[in-house]
Parts: structure tokens; sequence; C-alpha cells
């Protein structure tokens, strides 16, 4: 079926800006052209994408949930086969993601492509891929080459690697639905930090410190229950159980079942999304995706508050 790209990418827009307003001046056109579009790559596939009302989005359709895992794909594949004709070279940036932030999907390999779009205007030729990593591995792959740049939370104490603070985690606590925190709310930081953590045993202290709250109060007065936090679902049991509540980034909670509960925590400090790069590396391609990651990490964050 031959689909009119300009509208796939109008629609990935869309999208991420759950906007149509911030979509057509991201594209640099009107919003009657990005309705149009996506009239046109809706009459295209035979199915409605995106649900609208007289103030605008709405949401996505699921065929529209289905075809954003997509639509990527076919701008990445139309690129490929626009510099083979042209006999240019492609470059892969390989964005080394921890493992479980996967789960901010469905709308991470439309950020993905936003951010690819965009460093493409200043660096043809260049695309970027996600690479799932386990936390212990993400310094070790990225100093051995594995990868070219680390999405992460905190600093590193590796002298081999430049950190670039992102946008802020906006932490949040997760409890059960049974528990007496799920129908308050907002708690105060410190009153949730008292509660039974659960941490993840093994994990570097840069990564796991902002989700044990270590800037709220001292460990040694912080109830802590290690788990293996390479086995999400082991995690999610316990704190289903009652008996332990958890802290995680906020863009983790977009799509939370109905027995776990997002709870806001008042008077928490920032804590920042940040990328690690090797200190040698100093590519153009690679600084630009760099500056645009702020970007990318704040529309995840976005999607889960409209979630």
């Amino acid at each position: 079926m031959e689909v009119d790209l300009t509208a796939v990418a109008t629609f990935l827009a869309v999208v991420e800006h759950q906007h149509f307003g911030r979509a057509a001046t991201e594209l640099g056109v009107s919003v009657s052209a990005v309705t149009k579009r996506l009239h046109r790559l809706e009459a295209a596939l035979g199915v409605p994408l995106v649900e609208r009302d007289s103030g605008g989005f709405t949401g996505l359709t699921p065929a529209g949930r289905r075809y954003v895992q997509v639509a990527p794909l076919l701008l990445r594949a139309e690129r490929d086969a626009r510099l083979v004709a042209v006999g240019g070279s492609l470059t892969t940036l390989r964005i080394a993601v921890p493992a479980g932030v996967g789960v901010t999907a469905p709308l991470l390999p439309a950020a993905l492509s936003t951010l690819e779009v965009a460093l493409s205007h200043a660096h043809p030729g260049v695309a970027v891929t996600s690479v799932p990593t386990a936390f212990a591995s993400l310094t070790p792959d990225l100093l051995g080459g594995v990868v070219d740049v680390v999405l992460t939370f905190g600093g590193s104490p590796e002298v081999g690697v430049h950190v670039t603070r992102l946008s802020d985690v906006r932490r949040v606590g997760l409890v059960a639905a049974t528990h007496p925190f799920a129908h308050r709310g907002v708690v105060d930081v410190e009153e949730f930090a008292r509660q039974p953590m659960i941490f993840g045993r093994g994990l570097p202290d840069e990564y796991m410190h902002p989700f044990v709250l270590a800037d709220v109060r001292p460990l040694t007065e912080a109830r802590l229950v290690g788990l293996d936090a390479t086995n999400t679902a082991h995690v999610a049991q316990r704190v289903l159980l009652g008996r332990e509540v958890t802290v995680v980034p906020l863009a983790l909670t977009a799509n939370l079942p109905p027995q776990l509960r997002r709870v806001s925590l008042r008077g928490v400090p920032p804590a920042w999304y940040t990328a690690h790069r090797r200190a040698v590396d100093h590519r153009p391609e690679l600084l630009t995706a760099v500056d645009l990651m702020a970007d990318f990490t704040e529309t995840l964050t976005l999607a889960a508050l409209r979630a």
C-alpha cells in the first residue's frame, strides 16, 4: 500500500504533542494542513487513527495505537532507500535505554522517531536506535563502544564518561490500590520515605539512590527491602501485596494496571535524566543528539501525565 510519508510524519508529530496546534508549529504548517494530512492517511489506511472532539486531539484509536509502532519504521525505511539511491551512507547512533524504560510505550517509538527527524535536519543520514540494556551493563557497553550514548539517571564515577543533564525525572511513588496512600493522591515525601521501600540489589548507587529517596533522608534511617531489580514482575508483585512501596520515574506510570496507583510526592527534590557519552567522543551528530534528548525525555514524562 502506498502511503503519503509526509502524512505519516505528521501523525507522529500529533502523537508526540497530543495537540494539533503544537504539531503544526513543529512542522511549520497550518493546523488545517495537519488535519488534512491526517484525513489523507486515515483514508489510505481505511481506519481512523486519532480520536477528536471539538477541542481537538483526545487520544488514539486502537488502530492508532498499533500504527504508532509501525510509522517510525516506514519513515526509516524511506530514508534508507533515499540514501541508497543517492549513494549516501547511513550512520546509526545507538542509545542505551535501561531495561524496563521501554514500558513507556506506546509513545517511545514515536518519541525516538521525532528525535531522529529533528537530528536529521542538522545531520542528514543519521539514524537513531534504542538498545535495551541491563543497568549493570550501561557503562561497560558505553566505554566498550557497544553503544554511543546512555539514557539514564544521575552521574557516573567513571573518568572516561561525560555526563549531560537532561529533563527532570519527576519521581512519584508507586503503591498498591489497597494501600492507604492510594486514596490520598499526594503524600509528603518525608512521610513516604518512612515506608518499607523496595530497592534493586546489585545496582550502582548513582542509579539507585534517586529511587530510594537518598536525597530526602539518610539511608541509615530507611526501611529498605532488597529485590532483584531485573525481575520487574517480582517488584510489581511485592508492591501489589501492599507491604512495600517503591519510587519510579513518572514516565514509567503511563499504562498502570488498576491494581497499582501513582502517588505524587510533595516536596521531593528534583532528580534528572542524564545522557552519558564517552568523554573522547565529540562527533557533531552525537553532540546534537544529546542536546535533543532533553526534549525526548520531557516528551515521555508529559505523555505519562496525560495517561
